[in-house]
C-alpha cells in the first residue's frame, strides 16, 4: 500500500471525526444517562419539581449544563405513565440558541421552520427516527426554549400543552450562590 493511499484513509477519518463533532450525541438512545421510556424508577438521581394531569416533571439537581460556556436555567425531563418520554430545556440566550441551530442544521438538514406573526414565534424542528427536536424562540417574551420527545410515547401527548412549564420551577433549577456544583455541556460537546 502506499503513502498516499493511508493520507486518503486518513483524511477521511479525520473529517468525519470533525463532522460528527457538532452534535455528537445519539438522541435515540436517550439523554444524560437516561433510556426512553425508562421508569422513573431506574433514574434515581431525579427530583420531582412539577406534576400536571399528564406528566410529572423532574430535575437533576446535582448537575447543571451549559451551552456556549454560559448555564442553562432549566433542563426538566418528563414522564408520562411513569415512562422518559421528554426532555424541556429553557435556554439563556441567543448565542445559546444559535449555536444549537446551527449543529442541528449541519447534523440534520436545514429545520422545518414555522413563524406566529400574531405572538412572534419562531419554532425550528427536526427528526431524528422516533426522537423529534423542536428548538423556539419567543421574540416578544425574549424566551428561548428546546424540546425533544420520544415519538412513541409523546404522540399520546399535546406537545404544546407540556412545554408550558411554569417559570417559577425553573428558578429551582438555579444552583444557590456560592456552592460548588458539577456542570456538563447538554450535548455532549
Amino acid at each position: 500500500m502506499t503513502m498516499r493511499y493511508y493520507k486518503f484513509i486518513f483524511s477521511c477519518w479525520l473529517v468525519t471525526i470533525l463532522c460528527s463533532a457538532a452534535v455528537a450525541y445519539d438522541f435515540q438512545q436517550g439523554m444524560h444517562g437516561m433510556k426512553w421510556g425508562s421508569s422513573v424508577s431506574e433514574n434515581t438521581d431525579l427530583s420531582k419539581v412539577y406534576e400536571t394531569a399528564l406528566a410529572v416533571y423532574y430535575a437533576k439537581p446535582d448537575t447543571f449544563y451549559q451551552v456556549s460556556n454560559q448555564p442553562i436555567p432549566g433542563v426538566f425531563y418528563g414522564f408520562y405513565d411513569d415512562k422518559f418520554f421528554a426532555v424541556f430545556v429553557k435556554l439563556r440566550s441567543p448565542d445559546q440558541f444559535a449555536k444549537l441551530k446551527q449543529a442541528f442544521d449541519t447534523k440534520y438538514g436545514d429545520a422545518k421552520s414555522s413563524f406566529n406573526t400574531q405572538s412572534k414565534q419562531q419554532v425550528y424542528r427536526w427528526k431524528d427516527a422516533d426522537v423529534k427536536i423542536k428548538l423556539k424562540m419567543i421574540e416578544a417574551k425574549g424566551q428561548f426554549k428546546m424540546a425533544f420527545y420520544y415519538s412513541p410515547l409523546s404522540l399520546k401527548l399535546n406537545e404544546e400543552r407540556l412545554e408550558n412549564i411554569p417559570a417559577d420551577i425553573y428558578k429551582q433549577s438555579v444552583p444557590p450562590e456560592g456552592e460548588s456544583v458539577k456542570t456538563s455541556p447538554l450535548l455532549g460537546e
